[in-house]
C-alpha cells in the first residue's frame, strides 16, 4: 500500500456506493447512509472522497472530495480508489442476485480494484441476501473478496451467520447496525401523538433476475413497464379508508426519484391522483436528509416498502408498517423486535392485511414504543460499532505505509 504520510497526516478513505449522490434519481436511504459516514469517520483524521452526481454542491456541506459520475460511474471509481489510501464498500445490502445479476459483481469490484492496486478496504455496514436471492456462485466471490478486507461490519445477524458460514472470523466481522442509526441524534422515540400517516411505496416489479440493471435497461431503452394500475388503486383505497375512519393527513415520501431507477415519485403521484380524498395528501419534497427525516418524525405510523423507510421510521420516531421487497425488509423488522408489523406482499389479501396492521399500529403506538424505545437504544449503541471496527482494523492496525497482503483472507482465531 502506497504510502500516507502527507505533511497534514490526513489518511484518505473513498466510500464507494453506486447510489450515494445522485442527481437524475436521488436516493435518500443511500444518502442518509453517506451522511452518517461523514459523521463518524471525518472526525477520525481522514479525508474523505466519494462518487458524486453533483460535485460542484457535493464537497461544501460534506466537507469531502467528489468524484464526479457523469462523464461514467466507473471512471469515478477508478479515480477515487487511486486517490485513496482505504476504500470502503457499504452500507446498505451489499450482495444480491435478483434485481440484477451484475448487482453483486458491481458492488465487489471495487474490492476487486482496491486489493490490485494494494489498498486497504472495508465493508461497512452492509447486509448480505439470504436464500435464493443469492445465486450458486456469489458465496465462493464473497468469500475471496470479503475475506480480504481488514474489517467488515454487517447490519443484522442473518448476515452475519452467512459471513461466519462462509469461514470468515469472528475478529474480522462484528455485528452492529445500519449506520444511519448515529443520526438519531436530536430525535425523541415514540410515539408521535399526531394525526399523520406517512406513505413511501415503491414499484418492485422489476426484481426479476434480469441480467443488466434497471438503471442500464431504461438507458438501453430495452425496459418496458409492467402495469402496475390495480396495485396502484389498491394502495389508494387503502388510503382512503383510514382517512375516512381517522381523518388527519397523509404524508407521502418518495425515497427514490428520477427517471433511471424506481421513480417513487411517480408512483406518489399516481396513487394519490386516484385517491377521493387527495386534498388530504401532500407528496414531500425536501432538499436535504435531515428535512426528509423531520418530516417523518411528524407521522404516527409510517406505511412503507423501502428498507429506509422502516430504519429512519425508528429513528425518527415514527412506527412502521412494512411491506418489503426483500429480506433485508424483514431481517430488519424482527431485529427491532417488530415483526409483527411486516406484511408479506406474496399474500393473497396483502391490502387486508396492511389494513390491519396499519389498525393494531395505530391504536397501540405507546405500547409497542414501551418495548421498541430499549431496543432502538441498543441500535444506536450498535451503530457506533461501524466507525470503531474501522478505526481499530484500518487506521490503528499495523503500519498504513506498510504493503498490503496479497496471501488472501487470513483467518484469525475467535
Amino acid at each position: 500500500m502506497r504510502s500516507c504520510n502527507r505533511q497534514d497526516g490526513q489518511v484518505r478513505v473513498f466510500t464507494c456506493s453506486w447510489g450515494q449522490l445522485e442527481t437524475d434519481g436521488s436516493n435518500v436511504g443511500d444518502e442518509a447512509i453517506f451522511v452518517s459516514q461523514v459523521r463518524d469517520i471525518i472526525p477520525h483524521g481522514t479525508d474523505l472522497g466519494v462518487m458524486s452526481a453533483m460535485p460542484e454542491t457535493t464537497s461544501r456541506p460534506f466537507g469531502t472530495k467528489a468524484f464526479d459520475v457523469r462523464r461514467g460511474r466507473l471512471r469515478a471509481m477508478l479515480r477515487g480508489i487511486l486517490w485513496s489510501d482505504i476504500v470502503i464498500v457499504g452500507g446498505g445490502e451489499l450482495v444480491q442476485d435478483v434485481s440484477s445479476l451484475l448487482y453483486t459483481p458491481w458492488n465487489l469490484l471495487p474490492l476487486k480494484i482496491a486489493w490490485t492496486l494494494g489498498r486497504r478496504t472495508f465493508a461497512w455496514s452492509v447486509g448480505i441476501g439470504q436464500d435464493d436471492e443469492i445465486a450458486s456462485w456469489t458465496p465462493p466471490a464473497l468469500r475471496r473478496w470479503l475475506g480480504r478486507c481488514r474489517g467488515i461490519t454487517v447490519r443484522d445477524k442473518p448476515s452475519l451467520e452467512t459471513l461466519l458460514g462462509l469461514g470468515l472470523s469472528t475478529s474480522r466481522v462484528r455485528l452492529a447496525s445500519d449506520s444511519t442509526f448515529t443520526l438519531a441524534e436530536g430525535f425523541d422515540p415514540g410515539p408521535v401523538e399526531s394525526d399523520v400517516l406517512g406513505f413511501a411505496p415503491r414499484n418492485v416489479s422489476n426484481r426479476r433476475r434480469r441480467l443488466l440493471p434497471l438503471e442500464t435497461r431504461k438507458k438501453l431503452g430495452i425496459h418496458v413497464e409492467s402495469d402496475t394500475s390495480v396495485e396502484r388503486r389498491a394502495w389508494a383505497a387503502l388510503l382512503d379508508e383510514h382517512l375516512k375512519r381517522r381523518g388527519g393527513q397523509v404524508l407521502m415520501f418518495p425515497f427514490h426519484t428520477g427517471s433511471l431507477s424506481n421513480s417513487d415519485d411517480d408512483e406518489c403521484r399516481a396513487i394519490a391522483s386516484m385517491m377521493e380524498g387527495s386534498e388530504s395528501v401532500e407528496i414531500v419534497s425536501e432538499k436535504t436528509v435531515t428535512g426528509f427525516m423531520k418530516r417523518m418524525a411528524g407521522c404516527r405510523v409510517f406505511i412503507t416498502v423501502p428498507l429506509h423507510g422502516s430504519i429512519l421510521s425508528v429513528v425518527t420516531g415514527a412506527l412502521p408498517v412494512a411491506l418489503p421487497y426483500a429480506s433485508k425488509g424483514f431481517r430488519f423488522m424482527e431485529d427491532a423486535g417488530i415483526g409483527e408489523l411486516c406484511v408479506d406482499p406474496a399474500s393473497r389479501d396483502w391490502t387486508g392485511d396492511v389494513s390491519r396492521t396499519l389498525e393494531k399500529a395505530w391504536d397501540h403506538t405507546g405500547f409497542v414504543w414501551k418495548r421498541l424505545s430499549e431496543r432502538r437504544d441498543q441500535l444506536i449503541r450498535q451503530a457506533r460499532l461501524n466507525s470503531d471496527h474501522f478505526r481499530v482494523t484500518c487506521l490503528l492496525q499495523g503500519n498504513l505505509t506498510g504493503p498490503e497482503t496479497r496471501s488472501g483472507p487470513v483467518h484469525h482465531p475467535s
